[in-house]
This record gives C-alpha cells, structure tokens and sequence, in this order.
C-alpha cells in the first residue's frame, strides 16, 4: 500500500534501514521496488507460525535473490531451531521434493491451553526436542526454505490438485500485476474452476477481455493447462478485514 505513492523512497524515509516481513507473502515484486527505492536499507523475508514463536527462518532478499528466484524463499533456519520437510508418513524428504514443514526447537510451544486434542495432532518429540507440524507447504532448494501455501488449501480441479497460492505466485511474477488473489469457484459444494482477482501495477486503456487474454497467455508460459483460471476480475483495490489482510471471504462471494 505504501508503494502506491510514489514519494515513498528513501528521500521520504531516509534513516529506514531494514524491513522485515512475516506472516504474509512477500511477492518479488515489492521486494524489488523496496530495493529500488531504499538502496540502503535491508529488506529480510522470515517464516514461522505462532505456534513456533512466528520469525523461525529468514533471507535478506537482495538483487541476486530477485534475479534468481520468481518466487521468493523463506531463509534458513535461526540457530537452535531446526526445520525440516516430511511426507504423509513423517519421513523427512530430501531437497527439491515437497512436503509439510516441520519446526523443532526450544522456540516451539508446549500446545494449545485447555485443547489436549489439538495439541496431540500436532505436536510431538523430535529427537528429544518439542517439534511442530505446520500444516504448511514447503520445499528446500539451494539450502533455502520455500513456502508453498497450506496443505489445507488445496483443491482438486478435474483430478488434478491444486494450491491456489502457486498460481498466485506465478501472476505476482508477471510485471503487469501488483496484487493478486486466486479463489475457486464453487457451485453445488465443488470447485469447479479457478478465477483470479487482480490489481494491476499500472492503468491501462485496454479492455478487461484484452487484458483476461494477456494474463492467461503469459501464465501459460509458466502453469499447466489446468491451474489457469478461467475468470479474471480487475479491482482498483481489494477489500481489508479488521486486521489489514486481504479480504477473501469478500472477493470470493462476489463471484
């Protein structure tokens, strides 16, 4: 939001010298214009739930970052935490294989107060250490952590499954695209398709179907046939809940 006006630079600011983000993904275009505009201010991407005392890992995203990866790591693990990737069986994976994330250390809770049935499903002893299952999705690649959105997010389109956030990731990194949010559409209690909500990074004169056919083309490039959603909805802005996140509850019943 504060990008949005342009004076938002270090001449603004000019004694910023780091920005931290956690709890929401950063997109590699933000990151690139804080870099841009705060040449000499640092700007770190952490991870971690409340369950693990939130910031567990962490990368200060710098030009090489943005230039390697379209979608932005997580970091690596703060001294004393460990975290790692299991599959359905608990088995820890090796890099470049997705699983769920899991946090062990002394940064990780003894459990929900009064819920001993909740704390039972999700933690456990890890090597003699209180250890944690996210529920989230990740990878390791070139040492880094990847967050790739909630296992309980997930859907399934004509067989396939599908995170949403993977798709979200992928129109963040188009240039054209500031802020986007992808929903299913559900009729009779299924997911029948994916839709899109966009903010574009700039006005344009072209025509909502110009711009749905852009957008489906360059996304083609990089997803399958079967993760491309079928509508897009243009917005000036997306509505916030209470605690400034993106509404999506909203976006979704208005389809």
């Amino acid at each position: 939001m504060c990008l949005v006006e342009e004076k938002f630079a270090e001449g603004m600011l000019p004694r910023i010298r780091r920005f931290l983000f956690c709890g929401e993904t950063l997109a590699a275009q933000t990151a690139a214009r804080l870099v841009e505009r705060f040449p000499r201010a640092q700007v770190w991407n952490m991870y971690g739930p409340t369950e693990a005392t939130v910031a567990t890992t962490s990368v200060r995203i710098d030009r090489s970052i943005l230039e390697k990866y379209s979608a932005l790591p997580v970091g690596r693990a703060m001294p004393g935490s460990d975290v790692f990737v299991v599959n359905r069986a608990g088995e820890t994976l090796p890099a470049n294989e997705q699983g769920e994330i899991v946090i062990a250390g002394p940064n990780v809770s003894l459990g929900y107060l009064g819920r001993p049935d909740l704390t039972e499903a999700v933690f456990f002893d890890h090597c003699g250490r209180r250890a944690y299952r996210t529920g989230d999705q990740g990878q390791f690649r070139d040492g880094f952590l990847f967050f790739e959105g909630r296992m309980d997010s997930q859907l399934k389109l004509s067989g396939y499954r599908i995170e949403p956030g993977d798709v979200e990731a992928n129109l963040l990194a188009l240039p054209s695209v500031r802020e986007a949010v992808v929903t299913p559409v559900i009729k009779n209690g299924a997911a029948q398709s994916l839709a899109a909500f966009v903010v574009l990074s700039s006005q344009t004169e072209r025509s909502h179907f110009e711009l749905t056919q852009s957008l489906r083309r360059q996304l083609a490039e990089r997803l399958p046939v079967y993760m491309l959603p079928r509508k897009f909805v243009f917005r000036d802005a997306f509505p916030l809940t209470a605690n400034g996140k993106v509404d999506r509850a909203r976006l979704a019943q208005s389809l």
